[in-house]
């Protein structure tokens, strides 16, 4: 009788030390953000904001401009398929 007493306190102790000490908290995960929850800088008429708006703008045009660019990619495409498959016909002969 006493060893299960003694096994019920060690128990109770136990589940009141786990239940008092702190949680780690997690880290916080960054946050990815798609193009279209991007904001830009707040319009309150200063050359500034209209400068840094005219800019990010203009950079998120260049990069849709560079991504439809088909042709170029289906060139090169074509040219390292060709390599892959006659080296020679690439590099000429040595």
């Amino acid at each position: 009788m006493v060893y299960y007493m003694r096994i019920c306190s060690l128990l109770v102790a136990s589940l009141l030390l786990v239940s008092f000490t702190p949680a780690k908290a997690m880290p916080q995960q960054e946050k990815v953000y798609s193009p279209s929850q991007l904001d830009v800088a707040d319009n309150d008429g200063s050359p500034d904001n209209a400068l840094l708006n005219y800019l990010f703008a203009r950079q998120m045009v260049r990069r849709l401009r560079s991504n439809m660019d088909v042709s170029d990619l289906q060139r090169k495409r074509s040219y390292w398929k060709q390599c892959a498959f006659n080296a020679v016909s690439c590099f000429g002969k040595k």
